[in-house]
């Protein structure tokens, strides 16, 4: 089976815009997804925004996304060389402020519907842990945690997000036992470009540095790791962070967060959709 992002899939065939440049973004978005054979809910996950808001896009009520905000819709959509270009003209953005794809992990789409049927907040990683897929129950779970999260993103980038961090008791601790399962997963990348670029990003995030040079790599891989999140005037959060990788592709891996306690679990149902108390009780909106 093909280990490609779902947009480049779609890319297989090579449809094309039409021969007369679209006159807005509203109409390149349009054209382009429909090329693609892409729902505006599948370009939403890849971009890491919601459906929502791709409506809005292409409804012309938003007109001017931010360059971070084109630079992954861009890559939702597949685009490159010329259409990127164009792409970036018609989002109000000047093409010198593009700056080069970052490159997005490969995924399955069989991985990639698990992870969307998925109930809980889900992910996929590659070795370096950047993520290459996730299902929007993540995307709302950690949007009320106050981060956020994108395809291509370490997971690393997420643990020590200074947005993050203050939700997790502990955070030290927890940051070092995250980067010594990282040291174990990705010591067979260690020396790589992929590698050596992820470090150069992670370091300039708080504590990095430190902590990376004072923890040594995990003596074995764990599958199932403790999560606890304290939000103010809401009561403990706990999860338990379960990973495995699939077999015969050693470079992905699934990630999912399982509630263990009632708040947890109400947590995770509002974010689902699911009712649950979500923002209102977990004092976070």
């Amino acid at each position: 089976m093909s280990a490609q992002p779902l947009a480049t899939q779609a890319l297989a065939t090579q449809p094309t815009l039409s021969s007369t440049s679209p006159a807005s973004l509203a109409e390149f978005l349009r054209e382009r997804r429909g090329a693609l054979g892409l729902s505006q809910a599948a370009v939403a996950r890849q971009a890491g925004c919601t459906r929502q808001y791709v409506a809005q896009l292409e409804r012309a009520e938003r007109s001017r996304p931010s360059p971070e905000m084109v630079q992954a819709l861009a890559r939702a959509l597949a685009l490159e060389g010329p259409a990127r270009r164009a792409f970036w003209l018609v989002c109000g953005q000047g093409w010198e402020a593009a700056p080069a794809p970052s490159p997005t992990p490969p995924v399955s789409e069989v991985a990639a519907r698990l992870i969307d049927s998925v109930p809980v907040p889900a992910l996929l990683h590659d070795g370096c842990w950047r993520i290459g897929y996730h299902n929007a129950v993540l995307s709302r779970f950690l949007s009320a945690l106050g981060s956020e999260t994108r395809l291509g993103r370490s997971m690393l980038a997420l643990a020590f997000d200074p947005w993050h961090r203050p939700a997790v008791p502990q955070w030290e601790a927890w940051a070092r036992y995250l980067l010594a399962q990282f040291k174990r997963d990705s010591a067979a990348l260690s020396g790589t470009a992929i590698h050596a670029e992820l470090l150069r990003e992670l370091r300039a995030l708080p504590d990095f540095r430190r902590l990376w040079r004072s923890t040594e790599p995990a003596d074995e891989r764990t599958p199932l790791m403790p999560l606890h999140y304290q939000l103010p005037g809401a009561p403990a959060l706990a999860f338990t962070v379960s990973r495995w990788q699939f077999v015969e592709t050693p470079d992905l891996w699934g990630v999912v967060f399982l509630p263990e306690n009632e708040g947890a679990r109400e947590f995770v149902a509002w974010a689902a959709g699911e009712g649950g108390t979500g923002r209102t009780d977990a004092g976070v909106g």
